[in-house]
């Protein structure tokens, strides 16, 4: 059977059970953390997180006590479009989380829309050895940076209708390429789920020229 990869998906908010994938469940606040622990699918690996629109200082000292039981940390970054919380806030929590992760050797899964550049330099500045950039659309002189710090980038399906998804694709690495379905979050009215990275492969596979079993073998390695 076919294992298909999904690096970043809001597992809990799925009421199915998606048996050829290994799944990475992402969690947003102190619920959904607790939600993403409670899951007992064997193929998932579970993380707690506070997205940026969700920061709540109280919550986010709840999850500090109990993410040592999570198998990651995320989703976690910084929001300077959609966020309503002041950016300064946003940098505080998101190191809380970046130092949590180094005390902890946790990969850090990360959402940094209209901030990538602020957040890779904190991730730098604060030597994070393994980070995960969720649905990353940013800078195209970004990528080699991305490439040269260890870190990697996820493939969401929304490059298959968006230009600058797209170029992404076609300039970054393999060796940075994660594929991610989002899952559990409603994009242009639809509800995204880990079934549309069967697409996302096939798409890479005829941009990058190369076949379905070598990427998945690639995107495996890197998740790994």
């Amino acid at each position: 059977m076919i294992t298909y990869y999904d690096a970043h998906c809001h597992y809990s908010n799925l009421g199915k059970i998606y048996n050829d994938f290994f799944i990475a469940a992402v969690s947003v606040d102190y619920r959904s953390s607790l939600k993403t622990l409670a899951l007992k699918t064997k193929n998932i690996l579970k993380g707690m997180g506070m997205h940026p629109w969700y920061i709540n200082k109280l919550e986010v000292k709840k999850i500090l006590k109990t993410v040592q039981k999570a198998d990651f940390i995320g989703e976690v970054g910084l929001d300077f479009k959609y966020s309503k919380v002041n950016r300064e806030i946003q940098k505080e929590i998101f190191n809380y989380f970046i130092n949590i992760s180094k005390e902890m050797d946790k990969t850090l899964n990360i959402h940094a829309y209209a901030a990538w550049k602020e957040a890779f330099r904190l991730l730098l500045r604060n030597d994070v050895k393994r980070a995960i950039l969720h649905w990353y659309n940013g800078p195209l002189e970004l990528l080699k940076d991305i490439e040269g710090a260890g870190y990697f980038i996820t493939i969401n399906p929304s490059f298959t209708y968006k230009e600058k998804h797209r170029k992404v694709l076609e300039k970054a690495s393999l060796e940075i390429i994660l594929t991610e379905s989002d899952g559990g979050y409603v994009y242009n009215n639809r509800l995204l789920e880990p079934d549309d990275i069967k697409l996302v492969i096939d798409e890479i596979c005829k941009t990058k020229g190369i076949n379905k079993v070598e990427l998945l073998e690639r995107i495996e390695k890197n998740l790994n």
